[in-house]
């Protein structure tokens, strides 16, 4: 310690009785004792030290750690508000999907059996003005016209009811009610249709849903892809159910189509949408001049649901050596 320094700090110190300033001249005087006292202070100085480096580390550990909880925090809450806008947009997707089915299905019942009974109801009225007006004559062309008008909006309200329920899903299953929507569209069509494979019983709503995305898929195979052949195979891969629909036709560019759907429609964009709010994906594969792959998969262990008939141990192997193929 500098000369000045001592004396300020004995300036500074307080004043001590003879007895202590006796004992600290002795030992000042004594070389042992002094070199004793400089190892036993500079010993305290290396305990006050190593507690202060410890301190310090300990502090900058703390504050480490607040930083890792605080940078996590902001991760959580970023991944929330991304799961919110998440939701959000699937909301206004769902809506917006119900919105346009409710009114598909108003408009094909208005441009269908809603125009034949109107129809209907014309040959009755002036059946009705013609038997007022000329007593006695037979007015059975105008009932037969009316009976045929009626049967017409008959069977265009069960095919309408047909979409919305289709026939046998709920008795008999997917693979059932697919079958019956290739069996009419290759009547329509002419082109050949074959289904392979089945799949377990899931709730009411995914089968709904699953066929919806299926009957989508066969439909515009069937109306843009000019083949010959369209296959749909049912299988189960890795405890998820997979629906696949293949078709031999033109292909296309699924980069050029998505970028015209990029305002939003339905179509394979709706398959996607509809896949991707069960827990599954979609995929549609295409080339132009190579036909088209449209690949539907949802996990199976969430949609079971009280259906029996799944243990989760089944297959491809072993569900497509159980079940041929048939021709729809």
């Amino acid at each position: 310690m500098a000369p000045a320094s001592l004396r300020r700090a004995a300036r500074q110190a307080p004043p001590a009785d003879a007895r202590t300033a006796l004992a600290a001249a002795r030992t000042l005087r004594d070389p042992i004792r002094l070199f004793e006292w400089q190892i036993q202070q500079r010993t305290r100085g290396s305990d006050r030290r190593r507690t202060a480096t410890a301190a310090l580390a300990q502090m900058v550990a703390t504050s480490e750690e607040f930083y890792e909880l605080y940078r996590n925090s902001q991760q959580q809450r970023r991944e929330l508000e991304r799961n919110q806008r998440r939701l959000d947009r699937l909301a206004r997707q769902t809506l917006r999907a119900s919105d346009l089915e409710r009114a598909r299905i108003a408009h094909q019942i208005h441009d269908t059996a809603a125009q034949s009974m109107v129809s209907a109801f014309r040959f009755l009225d002036t059946a009705r003005a013609f038997v007022a007006t000329h007593p006695g004559e037979s007015i059975d062309g105008y009932l037969e016209s009316s009976s045929d008008r009626l049967v017409t909006a008959i069977k265009e309200v069960r095919a309408v009811l047909a979409d919305l329920v289709p026939s046998g899903l709920e008795e008999l299953g997917l693979a059932q009610a697919i079958r019956h929507r290739m069996q009419s569209l290759a009547a329509e069509s002419g082109i050949e249709m074959t289904l392979e494979g089945i799949l377990p019983r899931l709730d009411d709503w995914v089968e709904q849903a699953l066929y919806g995305m299926s009957a989508e898929a066969l439909t515009n195979a069937v109306r843009h892809s000019h083949a010959k052949t369209i296959r749909t195979e049912l299988k189960i891969i890795k405890s998820r159910a997979v629906i696949t629909v293949h078709d031999d036709g033109h292909g296309f560019d699924p980069a050029a189509a998505e970028r015209r759907r990029a305002g939003g429609g339905l179509g394979l964009l709706g398959i996607t949408r509809q896949a991707r709010w069960l827990g599954g994906a979609a995929s549609v594969r295409s080339r132009v001049g190579s036909g088209t792959i449209v690949r539907i998969s949802i996990p199976i262990a969430r949609h079971a649901g009280t259906r029996a008939g799944y243990s989760g141990a089944g297959t491809e192997d072993d569900r497509s050596a159980k079940d041929g193929e048939s021709k729809a």
